[in-house]
């Protein structure tokens, strides 16, 4: 881990560590890959879920901490279901073809974003409060675990390769981008504002890839 935290370069006052490095460049790569509609966006996205198991571990944020468990587990799973579709539903690359959610759905999800968060958060103060010894407060925990709910689903439908995870990425990045620059995770913040603007133009491009289909 020492080596992991060394501090690589300091840039107007921000120490880039060796494990920030790895955890924005990896990440910076899988969400530009899955925007383009590459499945090999998940074999970043393996590496770049420890990076960041461990960076947000430092920063006591425990609800993301989690999901990164979450994360490499979706990132094993989209890399199989995008490179074993059915037939009948490869496009024509041999690849998962893009699908998109019923109106129906999308509110199930969201009703399910929303009261898993709070349930979540709920769990998150009241297990550091019982074992304050190992843990200290969380930071932002409503915040954190509605983000971290979103983020879940998101990354769900993303393995799925449904259109709808861009709009939830567009969301939940643009709060995770405020949130680490006020916590002062100065290259996070600037690579969860670049995420924002990949997210937005790749729900673009995959509704028009969508919509090719028909």
């Amino acid at each position: 881990m020492d080596v992991l935290n060394h501090t690589l370069f300091i840039l107007w006052g921000y120490p880039l560590s060796v494990l920030e490095l790895i955890a924005v460049s990896t990440g910076f790569a899988a969400v530009l890959l899955a925007s383009k509609a590459r499945s090999v966006n998940f074999i970043f996205g393996l590496v770049n879920s420890v990076a960041y198991f461990l960076l947000y571990f430092q920063f006591r944020l425990y609800s993301v901490m989690l999901l990164q468990i979450a994360y490499f587990s979706f990132c094993l799973y989209g890399y199989y279901h995008w490179r074993h579709p059915k037939p009948n539903e490869a496009d024509q690359n041999n690849e998962q073809k893009i699908q998109k959610l019923t109106g129906g759905q999308r509110l199930r999800f969201l009703v399910a974003i929303l009261v898993s968060g709070l349930l979540w958060g709920w769990c998150v103060i009241h297990f550091q409060a019982r074992f304050p010894q190992y843990f200290d407060p969380p930071a932002y925990p409503w915040l954190d675990a509605l983000l971290t709910m979103g983020s879940l689903v998101a990354q769900y439908l993303l393995s799925r390769k449904y259109w709808d995870n861009w709009i939830l990425w567009v969301i939940i990045d643009g709060l995770s981008t405020i949130l680490f620059a006020y916590m002062g995770m100065f290259f996070t913040s600037v690579l969860f504002g670049v995420f924002t603007i990949i997210a937005i133009r790749a729900q673009y491009e995959w509704r028009k890839t969508y919509e090719n289909y028909e």
